[in-house]
């Protein structure tokens, strides 16, 4: 079934999959110390990343997925977000995308996105700086061009080729939340595409550096989840888990 791991190429069919993915990436990666415990980032290759997580008895409580890709957006950072379910090592920022020359607050579009490092990143806010997005695919349609795309939209309210809708900002029942979800639809024109083999496994994943509203996004894809082959100067559509690495 595809999952943020699958995603990047890790297949975890039961508990004992992910147990034996955490041991390997605690016994691999490096250690960086934070204030509620330790990351442990492995880095098996082709961008690929897992960040698991220690308390302060060195018990795993944590193991999250980045893809370490080119796309890079420009963001204010906003506010900090914690979530009560969230382990003390997870966290995230309530941002807005392209934001003006200097002011954080204003931009294309209010969103969410994870940090797999969150609690190294001493950041003053609010800030303008660049994030590198990862979006792992929940649902990912693709289409050979800007036509194919806009034939495809049979409903009334039609979104442009580039666009974005920060869903994770709103409950199911249409208002706002507290505590905000890493989750977005958006759409956007394919850049580079090509299929990466993850080192670890041998399964192929899906990767496309695509620009949308807002700045570019490198997406990840299991294959399963894609209806035809990704194109350069295509079109993709789809939902997605945000995870972003915050630069300068």
């Amino acid at each position: 079934m595809p999952s943020h791991m699958s995603d990047i190429g890790f297949q975890l069919n039961s508990e004992d999959d992910f147990h034996q993915l955490a041991s390997q990436a605690r016994e691999e990666g490096e250690a960086l110390e934070a204030d509620d415990g330790t990351y442990i980032r492995w880095a098996p290759g082709e961008g690929i990343e897992l960040w698991a997580q220690l308390d302060r008895d060195n018990e795993l409580i944590g193991l999250n997925p980045h893809f370490r890709g080119n796309g890079l957006m420009r963001v204010g950072l906003v506010q900090e977000v914690s979530r009560p379910e969230g382990t003390p090592l997870d966290g995230a920022f309530h941002a807005w995308a392209n934001p003006s020359e200097d002011d954080p607050e204003t931009g294309e579009f209010p969103f969410c996105f994870d940090v797999p490092d969150y609690q190294l990143r001493k950041v003053q806010l609010p800030s303008i700086l660049q994030v590198q997005l990862a979006a792992f695919a929940h649902e990912l349609q693709s289409y050979e061009s800007d036509e194919a795309y806009e034939q495809s939209q049979s409903e009334e309210i039609k979104f442009a080729s580039e666009s974005f809708i920060p869903s994770g900002l709103f409950s199911p029942e249409g208002g706002g939340t507290e505590s905000p979800l890493a989750h977005a639809l958006f759409t956007g024109h394919v850049r580079e595409t090509s299929i990466v083999t993850n080192p670890v496994t041998g399964n192929g994943f899906c990767w496309a550096k695509v620009r949308t509203l807002g700045g570019d996004v490198d997406v990840v894809a299991d294959p399963v989840l894609l209806n035809g082959l990704l194109v350069e100067g295509g079109v993709v559509s789809g939902s997605f888990w945000l995870s972003g690495f915050l630069i300068g």
